[in-house]
């Protein structure tokens, strides 16, 4: 088996690993970088494909797939929900797009057509490789992939094995293998208590709204703010929650997924519980009240709560709680480290409360390191996706400290298993 690594060393983005063996040629994501003007992966010709299989739909893992499809192109394998969130995500990437995006909605159509739904734990034959999905518990839908050859190779995708509101943990079970290929996202920064971090969050959402401040919650539409909204919900928030943009959408359809969803009644709940926002009339009547919003986009990069930001900056009783990974150069990043927004143009001072909640829907350092500690001594690990030198540390830490053969692979190049 030879894995030649086409994107996402050394970095977050571009995910694409091709996987070789005797008979098949299988691709393992074709993700971009969406920076303002996207970055794509090594070029692969889809003649030279056998198939590929998508982990999940963000758009790091999937958005230049579409790439493949200019004519017939190979089999795409996935799980139904992360086959409809791609259509949402990339449907939405073309659509905002400010910039020349080399395929076009088409292409989306023909991918989409050449895919087949895989449940988890199902075996799929593709020539002399059988492929199994195990749950990576990241967003609903995601996956980890299985491949079985003459050797056995378990590519984590993007992973959480710890248990959220809206999702199980990752299925962490396959541990015999021959070769891992793991993200190293947060190799060096360890989680807080989730628990701990859910109580803070609620507790200070209540301080504001109850001195009659307004809480926005810039959230990503994928999980993020469904996982926020349970969170208010199952904590029993007293006050006005409301959310809109994209991840109503989002919710809709993770609604109509039932075996991706960790707890469905208290989904279910939230649907009912939570005020849905839909047009600017409305956004100017959630304005007009204390309460929580919970909405797109998670980095303020535009989506409603762009709007929201500001109208709601210059109010010192009202809040903006920031609850992903913010990356430089994004508007949250600014926000968080010099408490300004952009407006028309230029830097505007935030009067209203800021703070950074991290709820990640990955590993920390402490789960990545239990996950390498669980495989044989001398199995191969090639860790990816992860900025800086985030890589390099979690391969030096699996060689010192688990006697695993670890290295963070380099652009381009093929390794035998």
């Amino acid at each position: 088996m030879e894995i030649t690594f086409l994107g996402s060393v050394g970095e977050v983005g571009k995910s694409a690993i091709l996987v070789k063996t005797d008979r098949a040629r299988i691709l393992l994501d074709y993700g971009i970088k969406p920076n303002d003007e996207p970055e794509f992966p090594a070029h692969i010709a889809p003649k030279d494909l056998d198939a590929v299989i998508i982990t999940h739909a963000h758009l790091d893992h999937s958005g230049a797939a579409p790439l493949l499809y200019m004519d017939e192109g190979p089999k795409l394998y996935s799980t139904s929900m992360s086959l409809e969130t791609c259509e949402i995500l990339l449907e939405d990437f073309l659509r905002l797009s400010g910039y020349y995006v080399p395929y076009e909605y088409l292409e989306v159509e023909y991918m989409l057509g050449r895919a087949r739904r895989v449940y988890y734990r199902e075996p799929v034959r593709i020539k002399d490789v059988e492929i199994e999905l195990l749950d990576a518990g990241h967003i609903p839908g995601s996956a980890q992939v299985v491949v079985n050859a003459d050797k056995r190779l378990l590519f984590t995708g993007d992973i959480n094995p710890i248990k959220t509101r809206l999702l199980n943990g990752a299925d962490i079970s396959q541990t015999d293998v021959d070769a891992v290929i793991t993200e190293s996202t947060y190799a060096k920064e360890a989680h807080h208590d989730r628990q701990e971090l859910e109580k803070r969050f609620i507790e200070e959402c209540n301080r504001v709204v109850e001195d009659g401040g307004i809480v926005l919650v810039p959230a990503f539409s994928v999980g993020r703010s469904q996982e926020i909204l349970c969170i208010l919900v199952a904590r029993n928030f007293k006050h006005t929650i409301s959310t809109d943009g994209m991840a109503v959408k989002l919710l809709d359809l993770y609604l109509r997924g039932r075996e991706f969803i960790a707890n469905y009644d208290l989904l279910e709940k939230v649907r009912k519980r939570v005020n849905i926002v839909s047009g600017k009339r409305e956004r100017k009547r959630v304005l007009e009240q204390p309460g929580v919003i919970v909405c797109p986009a998670g980095m303020l990069k535009g989506g409603p709560a762009a709007y929201y930001a500001q109208h709601i900056a210059n109010d010192e009783s009202s809040a903006i709680f920031l609850v992903s990974y913010q990356i430089p150069g994004t508007p949250g990043a600014l926000l968080v480290s010099e408490k300004k927004l952009m407006s028309n143009g230029k830097e505007m001072p935030v009067k209203a409360r800021v703070e950074h909640f991290l709820f990640s829907s990955h590993a920390g350092q402490k789960e990545l390191q239990a996950l390498l500690r669980s495989f044989n001594p001398g199995t191969k690990i090639f860790t990816v996706h992860g900025d800086g030198d985030s890589c390099e540390v979690l391969a030096n830490w699996a060689r010192e400290e688990c006697s695993l053969d670890a290295i963070a692979p380099s652009l381009g190049m093929t390794y035998e298993v």
